[in-house]
């Protein structure tokens, strides 16, 4: 009996949390209609955009049903100068509580992301990137941070099943590089335990996001190149799992 209640309560919490992101989708579309589309594709509008999506990732995280999250920034970061946010990646929670911390992102996603029928239109209006290898792409994203914008790469790639962290891959260490920027590591945890990358239920739980020290560009780290940097973020996230 236990269990069948159990089951109902997390249904409900489902069906509940889906709901609500189906209304904050079916809003940030109308609204980004009317500031972007008729409005105009200013910067400033760009701005207002993307401080209204990170308000409504905190207003969701909030009212996840079940569930609590907790943020350290023992670094104080502010995100106030262009940087590569990397990330570990559990569940499709973590994308949006890294843009709960701040509006100066923009975040490269998979093809199939960037024409979600659901919030695909919302991607395109914040200015996220398909991740493609044309050299138009780097351009875009040089743009974005020459405009204040952070870019956010989860350098594994895909979610991990297990929450286990998986091999990285170089390319946001090598962007990095390129475009001279700082690393800032967040280490998330908790999150592919409230929604496994399996499950289409939510499941009670704490989810925890950490912003690390920022890894800039004059750290000794740099000198073997991206690769080694690479190497060595890696490392300190599978030091962060034990």
């Amino acid at each position: 009996m236990k269990r069948l209640l159990y089951i109902l309560r997390q249904t409900a919490y489902s069906v509940f949390a889906f709901a609500c992101f189906l209304g904050m989708a079916i809003e940030l579309t109308v609204r980004g209609f009317f500031l972007i589309t008729v409005g105009g594709a200013t910067d400033e509008h760009k701005r207002r955009f993307h401080l209204l999506l990170q308000r409504r990732m905190r207003f969701a995280f909030t009212h996840v049903p079940g569930t609590t999250y907790t943020i350290h920034n023992e670094p104080g970061e502010a995100f106030d100068k262009p940087a590569i946010i990397v990330s570990n990646h559990q569940s499709h929670l973590d994308l949006a509580a890294i843009i709960m911390l701040t509006p100066n992102l923009i975040v490269l996603t998979k093809g199939w992301v960037w024409h979600n029928p659901f919030y695909g239109i919302i991607i395109r209006y914040a200015d996220y990137f398909p991740v493609t290898e044309t050299e138009q792409m780097t351009q875009n994203i040089a743009q974005m941070v020459d405009k204040g914008y952070s870019v956010v790469i989860f350098p594994e790639g895909s979610r991990s099943p297990d929450c286990k962290i998986r091999r990285f891959h170089r390319g946001a260490f090598y962007m990095a590089e390129q475009l001279n920027l700082d690393i800032i590591p967040i280490f998330i945890d908790g999150f592919g335990k409230v929604l496994p990358k399996e499950s289409f239920h939510l499941h009670p739980g704490n989810m925890t996001i950490e912003v690390m020290p920022r890894i800039r560009r004059d750290d000794p780290m740099w000198e073997k190149g991206y690769r080694e940097v690479t190497r060595q973020v890696h490392a300190m996230y599978l030091e962060k799992k034990q």
